[in-house]
This record gives structure tokens, C-alpha cells and sequence, in this order.
């Protein structure tokens, strides 16, 4: 499966935006208001790439000045459990530092990595908490030694973040109207530009939002129908051997001059189950 489809919609969204420079820094500038002399170039992007199938990547990661490590998911669909998937993306991504830079994690001399920060952007209905941790939320221990608290934003504002959140609400609204097609794309960024949600990101690439919108849609489709038509092909492949089964036995019972018990197998599943095994055209 394709990592286009494995990735929904909001997600792909979100990646694609911070993947611009412009977009990644105005969110550096969101989480930390405090510094403002940071430029594009001073975060580099360093998320775990797919480079298998089902192998271990992320959303979103990147540093700033050696100093910072930054982790943000996006989640549409509320789970705790994200908090042991930025557990494991932060173990490979330090892995991953200390191997570019030719460090052993065996020297007697400590190695300094950059402080990581996390963040979950949370696009659905559900109420979020401003906060969740490791030891609070899932361990339900606070005498617990390990711990990983990330912040959490679901709220529209008027920053980068808050204007991904409004993008992928007003999604939900056309989705909800027109369905999984390419008009609620369309009608998406229509909106969004006219209310100034995203909208250089929009005005930049509105063709190619809408093109990622429209060809997940239609993946999920058709992962979707294929699904149903394995399910219906499963029905069917039941019911064929059931008949299967039936006309076995049916032909066993009149070879055998047992014409009198054919009426009680057609009538009784249960008993035609017991002498389907009794004479033995099904395993026991």
C-alpha cells in the first residue's frame, strides 16, 4: 500500500505545508514567540522517512541551531497511544543524530544531543486536554522515572497552526455536504482562501492541494470497494461450500437408502453438521 494511502488527507496536508520553509518557521514562530531572530534556514527538517512499507516514520521533526529537537503529529482521530508512537520516533531520530555525527554510545565521554520538544495538533471534535504525559496519562504513575509530555493544539486561531485546524474542520464540513469527492476540495480551498485561512499556501498551490485531496479520496474509494468486494468474495466462497457440503451429503444419505433423513438435514443445520462429520465429509 502506498504512502499516499496510508496517510489521510489532513495529514498529507499537513505535511506538505511544513514541508515550505516559510510555513515550517512561521510554526517554529507559534511555539516559540520569544525568538525572533530565527531564519528558514536555521530548521532544518530531520522527520523519519518511509523508506518500507509499515517502517517507523513521522509527521513532522526539525531542529533549530543544534540546540532544539521539534516533534509535531497530526492527529485527526484522538489516541493516547501517540505518545509511545513520539517515544519510538524520538528514540530513531536520536539514533540517527548521534550515527550522522560518528558518535559511539559507548565513549566514556557524554555525548550532547539537542532538547527535544513535543507537539500534537489535533484536528477533530473531541476535547483535548493542553497537555499529555507518559506518566500522568498512561502510566497513571507520577512515581514513574520515565516521562514525555507533549502540548497539544486544537483550537482555531489566527496562527499557522490554528489556520491548519480551521483548514481541516472546514474539510470535514464539505466532506460532510458533498462526500470523499473532488467538489469538496475544491469547495475546501474556496473557503479557506475567501475566510484568509492558509491562504499564500492555497494561492501557491491550489492546484496540487486539490489534486492530493482528490487522489486520496479516490484511493480510499477503491481500498474501500476492494475491501467490500473481498468480504462479498468471502460471503460467497462460504456459501459455495456450504452447498458443497449439502449436496455430499444429501447424495451420501440416497446411496445409502437413508431417503427418510434428507427432509430432517435440509431443515436442521445442526443435525446435517453432525452427520456430515459422522460420515466424514467434513474434518471433525
Amino acid at each position: 500500500m502506498s504512502d499516499l494511502v496510508k496517510r489521510d488527507v489532513k495529514n498529507t496536508v499537513f505535511i506538505d505545508l511544513f514541508a515550505h520553509d516559510e510555513y515550517r518557521l512561521q510554526l517554529f514562530q507559534t511555539i516559540h514567540p520569544e525568538i525572533t531572530d530565527v531564519t528558514a534556514d536555521e530548521l532544518p527538517i530531520i522527520t523519519i522517512k518511509p523508506v518500507i512499507t509499515n517502517h517507523l516514520y513521522n509527521d513532522l521533526a526539525f531542529m533549530f541551531r543544534d540546540k532544539l529537537m521539534i516533534f509535531v503529529e497530526a492527529q485527526s482521530t484522538w489516541s493516547l497511544n501517540i505518545l509511545i508512537r513520539i517515544l519510538l520516533y524520538l528514540a530513531e531520530t536520536i539514533r540517527e543524530y548521534l550515527h550522522n555525527r560518528n558518535m559511539d554510545i559507548h565513549d566514556e565521554k557524554m555525548h550532547k544531543i539537542p532538547m527535544p520538544e513535543f507537539y500534537v495538533v489535533h484536528t477533530g471534535k473531541r476535547k483535548t486536554p493542553k497537555t499529555i504525559s507518559l506518566k500522568k496519562d498512561f502510566f497513571c504513575n507520577e512515581m514513574c522515572q520515565l516521562d514525555l509530555e507533549a502540548k497539544v493544539f486544537s483550537i482555531e486561531t489566527d496562527d499557522i497552526i490554528g489556520q491548519y485546524i480551521i483548514f481541516c474542520h472546514v474539510m470535514d464540513e464539505q466532506i460532510d455536504k458533498y462526500g470523499r469527492v473532488r467538489k469538496a476540495a475544491i469547495e475546501t480551498v474556496r473557503i479557506c482562501r475567501d475566510r484568509n485561512v492558509l491562504k499564500d499556501y492555497l494561492n501557491e498551490r491550489e492546484k496540487e492541494v486539490v489534486d492530493i485531496m482528490s487522489a486520496i479520496f479516490t484511493q480510499e474509494y477503491a481500498v474501500n470497494q476492494y475491501g467490500n468486494a473481498m468480504k462479498q468474495e468471502g460471503r460467497n466462497e462460504g456459501r459455495n461450500e456450504g452447498r458443497n457440503e449439502l449436496a455430499q451429503l444429501l447424495k451420501k444419505l440416497l446411496s445409502l437408502g437413508k431417503g427418510e433423513e434428507v427432509e430432517k438435514v435440509i431443515n436442521d443445520t445442526n443435525y446435517m453438521q453432525k452427520l456430515l462429520k459422522e460420515y466424514s465429509l467434513v474434518e471433525g
